[in-house]
């Protein structure tokens, strides 16, 4: 079997089990992963084992330089390796688990590297689409175009999601311990409130100084977490829906069900979001089912 039939082989069976996987383990991950290890670049094989052991914060500052090398020679072109790690490492990066943002993990700061090359990797598949098209000597250029728009819509679902997460998990924080200041957080989130909360044993004065420096710094940088989340959510609507309908064209149920998957449960919701980027344009009418009209006309009479 040649390389670039053994590689579209692994794209159907990306779509076979890949599209609903799991988010929480490497092990979920796509077939297209279980590429033969000699065929791994060593900067894929150096971030797939600190993935396989767990490392997330080492695996995503490690990734970022990976991932902000040009993609291409000077004539604009790839070999079959680098364009077969190129879909590894990128599809790895979307697909792996985002970190644990919880305020009581101090053993890890929290932070956003996990957000920066995730959009990067969505950016770097979005290039390798394109080229994949327009690159004539590629037979399966549709079926690898189509790989990389399925790894765009994981890399917007999940996002979705754990931003809907990280949403929940602040709002109980605030239902507990008081309501963020938008700029000073700490100020209104004292370290003594949450360390009685949770009964944190005694310690000596340095190690009480250590805990209340990173817990106040950890609620600052969640703070500006759930701010990074809106702003990426709402740059990608727009995008999620175009990917949508090129998934499934004229397919109005699977197309809603794509929607749903990433957080649009309800017809409510489904017009809320359509409404946003666009509202009833025509290409996307035959989306609004009965449910959603009715829904359309509600909001029509509130506004």
């Amino acid at each position: 079997m040649n390389y670039y039939l053994s590689l579209c082989l692994s794209v159907f069976l990306f779509f076979s089990v890949g599209s609903r996987a799991d988010e929480a383990a490497y092990g979920d991950l796509p077939s297209f992963m279980n590429i033969r290890p000699e065929r791994l670049s060593g900067d894929a094989r150096h971030l797939k084992d600190l993935l396989d052991q767990g490392k997330l914060g080492d695996f995503y500052q490690q990734a970022l330089p990976v991932l902000n090398r040009e993609l291409f020679d000077e004539d604009g072109g790839m070999t079959p390796e680098e364009l077969e790690n190129a879909l590894f490492i990128n599809n790895m990066v979307v697909k792996a688990s985002y970190q644990d943002y919880r305020l009581d993990n101090f053993s890890t700061c929290i932070n956003e590297g996990d957000l920066r090359a995730k959009f990067k990797a969505y950016g770097n598949l979005s290039k390798i689409k394109k080229y994949v098209r327009e690159n004539k000597r590629l037979r399966q250029g549709k079926e690898l175009a189509r790989f990389c728009l399925e790894a765009e819509f994981e890399y917007i679902r999940r996002m979705m999601l754990q931003g809907a997460a990280v949403y929940r998990y602040i709002a109980g924080l605030e239902a507990e311990h008081g309501k963020f200041h938008p700029v000073r957080p700490v100020d209104t989130l004292p370290y003594w409130r949450y360390r009685e909360t949770k009964n944190l044993a005694a310690c000596g004065a340095e190690e009480e100084r250590r805990r209340k420096a990173l817990y106040e710094r950890n609620v600052d940088e969640l703070v500006r977490l759930r701010q990074s989340f809106r702003w990426y959510i709402k740059h990608r609507e727009g995008a999620l829906l175009n990917i949508v309908l090129k998934l499934h064209p004229g397919n109005r149920g699977r197309a809603l069900e794509r929607l749903r998957e990433c957080g649009y449960k309800t017809d409510r919701e489904l017009v809320e979001f359509l409404e946003r980027i666009g509202g009833m344009r025509k290409r996307v009418q035959f989306l609004y089912s009965p449910g959603m009209l009715r829904e359309h006309r509600k909001l029509g009479k509130e506004d």
